[in-house]
């Protein structure tokens, strides 16, 4: 038995998923508002992109860190997938 298994933080990986959940989650809401009302793609990137850079801001003030690592991870999957689909999106256009 490992001793210092009595100080680990109790939900820290718990924290950590739902940080990930939230800005996979902003990603497939955004997915749904293109798929349903195309208009209002550009007010939600706008929207979007506020909200994943306050949630880590407002996770680490209010101490739990973990969580605003996981949204951190998040922001990065989202810039990845947003950056992906951009472009399959502009090569597709050309012809």
């Amino acid at each position: 038995m490992n001793p210092n298994q009595g100080n680990k933080p109790k939900g820290a990986l718990k924290e950590l998923w739902v940080g990930i959940g939230i800005t996979v989650g902003i990603y497939l809401l955004g997915l749904l508002i293109l798929l349903v009302f195309s208009g209002l793609f550009f007010p939600y990137l706008l929207l979007a992109a506020i909200a994943l850079i306050v949630i880590p801001i407002v996770c680490f003030t209010k101490g739990k860190t973990r969580m605003g690592q996981g949204a951190l991870i998040g922001l990065a999957l989202n810039i990845l997938l947003f950056s992906a689909c951009f472009g399959i999106m502009i090569t597709n256009l050309g012809g």
